[in-house]
């Protein structure tokens, strides 16, 4: 069997439990995390990704957050197949003979010869490209007896149905049991809801029999609404931002620390001698925490143990904050080359620069962020409606605690906003936003006209990053920020930043880019008025979702695009040129 290689990221921003994978072997699904670990003796622990601010928030709840293991560190090959998975869908189709058969078989029409792995093989390769989904999350093969013969019992249980015709269209198929002649159109199949399976195949076998009162449909199997992933993530800011915070951070040493604080012997001995009890503490941690004096551990323990404990602010506005404070003051206040460990969030202040819009009506301030740290979670995923259906957490249960997939990224970025400056606009596009905003009793910031006004702006950037500096629009990624202050004036900013995991960090082609801020900001606001779709794009109106924007003018890849590419409007920025 062929492997097919993903990186961690990918894992967690596109895969995950319960994804189907496409294989040089065939598609498969993925199981749950807490297989990679059981299987192969791991201790979830010893993969935890340490983040006090994503683990004390509502959605995450206390829970932990793992890497995932990858064949380099455990010292096996590439072709090894670490993660389990299960082929899935179960049948193939045979498009030489035109037999729809079960797959732990072989074509009937098909020559006898081949072996069992070779007939394996042939129809993993031929697996029919149809699913059976629901919106509560179950996913399964199609039940084609029950499809073909509409309930009915067939007395001769073929094991395999005869599929007729083909073309462009679903309609000219016929499926047709070899033994009863029972027929069905597959179009009309394909267009009717079904009874669901109940089954999650990343959690094993199929259940008992419940109750699931969602109707099931047949989709293809590389539908893109077959499971969207929904994922959270957090920049490091300070204080948590130094290697000790981070490493004090690990669970274990916090849940000791809170034991010990919590009876008042929390000091030196006791702490040291806490973290050398700890079963298969890495030795390369133990050894830094010894070279640490005890006042700064005890400092950056207390800033760990009020983040664990304390009450829990939006993570947007806490990065926000710290960004603007970074802006204005630099963080660390010591160079990093002179500390010595370097921090994993940093801004030199001496490197900020200010530019002025072409319209002169606003001046942009860019701060470069040399190191930064993001990491992303996925909470889950949904099928079919990426709105209104449930999410179906990806978290597994280890030794009494949730731990949810993450992965950390490291890399650099450019920081944007206006300083002081409170942004104003106008026009009938923000006034159809703000209705958009009203309608939704003020509860989603991202539908702010402000908030879109700088999403706009960001894929603007983003387009001409590509364009102007080589990075490519996929390899870019945004997050934008929006703060409604008590006095009623609304402040915004973006980042733009590339990151890779695994690494300390890029080579700073991304910081580099902030002395020629004003050539691409005017490269980005140049062509605004103009679109190859126009004038469908230009005379979108704004719907809550969308107003003008399309992939020709203003859509990104939805790597590097936070919401998905909603809530952008070409329209709202040409009318408020900066």
């Amino acid at each position: 069997m062929i492997n097919q290689q993903i990186r961690p990221s990918q894992f967690i921003t596109t895969y995950g439990p319960g994804s189907i994978l496409e294989t040089p072997s065939g598609p498969v699904v993925l199981h749950s995390v807490d297989r990679v670990f059981l299987d192969h003796g791991l201790n979830v622990q010893d993969f935890e990704i340490r983040d006090a601010r994503l683990t004390r928030d509502p959605a995450i709840n206390g829970a932990g957050i793992v890497r995932l293991p990858t064949n380099a560190e455990l010292g096996r090959e590439q072709e090894f197949a670490l993660y389990p998975t299960e082929a899935l869908p179960y049948w193939s189709l045979c498009v030489t003979h035109g037999v729809l058969y079960f797959a732990r078989g072989s074509c009937p029409q098909c020559p006898s010869s081949r072996g069992v792995r070779e007939a394996r093989e042939k129809a993993g390769r031929e697996a029919i490209r149809f699913i059976r989904i629901c919106e509560t999350g179950h996913l399964d093969d199609v039940d084609w007896d029950f499809v073909i013969h509409n309930g009915a019992v067939c007395a001769g249980q073929p094991g395999f149905y005869l599929w007729l015709g083909g073309g462009g269209s679903l309609r000219n198929v016929e499926l047709r049991c070899p033994q009863c002649r029972a027929q069905t159109n597959f179009g009309l199949v394909y267009s009717r809801s079904w009874r669901c399976s109940e089954r999650y195949p990343e959690r094993g076998p199929r259940p008992p029999q419940s109750a699931c009162n969602s109707p099931a449909r047949i989709v293809q199997r590389g539908a893109a609404n077959v499971r969207i992933s929904t994922v959270m993530s957090a920049l490091t800011i300070p204080p948590l931002s130094s290697r000790l915070h981070n490493v004090l951070q690990d669970s274990r040493i916090v849940a000791a620390c809170g034991v010990l604080q919590q009876m008042g012997m929390l000091d030196e001995g006791r702490f040291r001698q806490a973290v050398a009890s700890i079963p298969n503490f890495p030795a390369a941690v133990s050894t830094f925490l010894q070279e640490q004096p005890w006042a700064q551990i005890r400092d950056a323990l207390a800033d760990v143990m009020s983040q664990a404990t304390g009450q829990p602010r939006a993570l947007k506005d806490e990065e926000f904050d710290s960004l603007r404070f970074a802006a204005a003051n630099g963080v660390p206040p010591v160079p990093s080359s002179q500390v010595g460990v370097p921090p994993l969030f940093e801004v030199r202040a001496a490197e900020v620069r200010r530019f002025e819009g072409p319209g002169r009506s606003c001046t942009f301030r860019v701060a470069p962020v040399n190191r930064l740290r993001m990491v992303t979670v996925q909470l889950g995923y949904r099928r079919l409606d990426p709105s209104n259906s449930p999410v179906i957490p990806s978290s597994f249960q280890w030794a009494g605690r949730a731990w949810y997939p993450g992965v950390e990224l490291f890399g650099e970025g450019l920081f944007v906003d206006l300083e002081d400056q409170e942004l104003s606009l106008e026009g009938e596009r923000s006034e159809a936003w703000t209705a958009s905003y009203i309608r939704q009793n003020s509860s989603d910031l991202s539908l702010h006209p402000v908030h879109v006004w700088w999403h706009t702006l960001s894929h603007r950037l983003l387009r001409s990053l590509s364009v102007d500096s080589g990075y490519s629009s996929a390899a870019v990624r945004e997050r934008v920020y929006i703060r409604l202050d008590p006095d009623g004036s609304v402040r915004g900013g973006l980042l733009l930043y590339t990151a890779q995991p695994g690494g300390d960090g890029t080579l700073g082609g991304m910081i580099a880019l902030a002395p020629m801020f004003d050539r691409l900001l005017q490269l980005g606001l140049s062509d605004l008025s103009r679109c190859s779709n126009d004038p469908l794009c230009e005379e979108a109106a704004p719907n809550g979702v969308n107003g003008s924007a399309c992939y020709s003018c203003l859509l990104s890849s939805e790597t590097s695009c936070e919401l998905r590419n909603i809530h952008l409007d070409r329209g709202l920025l040409l009318e408020n040129q900066p």
